[in-house]
C-alpha cells in the first residue's frame, strides 16, 4: 500500500459507519461532484481478519465516543 493512501482523505461527514450483529462493519461513502455525474454511493463490508478491519473499528469507537 502507498505511503499515502486516498481512503484517508474521506471527509467523515461522507462517511457512515455501521457495526451489524455478526460483527461485521459496513463502510459507506458519499459520492461527490456534481449531481449530473454522480456516481452512486460506495459501500464496503469487512470482517474481522481483513486488512483494513481494525481501521474502520477504531474510526466507528472514535467517532461513537465523539457523540
Amino acid at each position: 500500500m502507498p505511503a499515502h493512501a486516498d481512503w484517508l482523505d474521506i471527509p467523515d461527514e461522507r462517511l457512515t459507519i455501521e457495526k451489524r450483529s455478526d460483527g461485521g462493519i459496513v463502510v459507506r461513502v458519499q459520492s461527490a461532484g456534481p449531481e449530473a455525474s454522480r456516481l452512486p454511493d460506495a459501500v464496503f463490508s469487512f470482517r474481522c481478519g481483513d486488512p483494513q478491519y481494525s481501521y474502520w473499528l477504531s474510526r466507528l469507537d472514535a467517532h461513537t465516543r465523539s457523540r
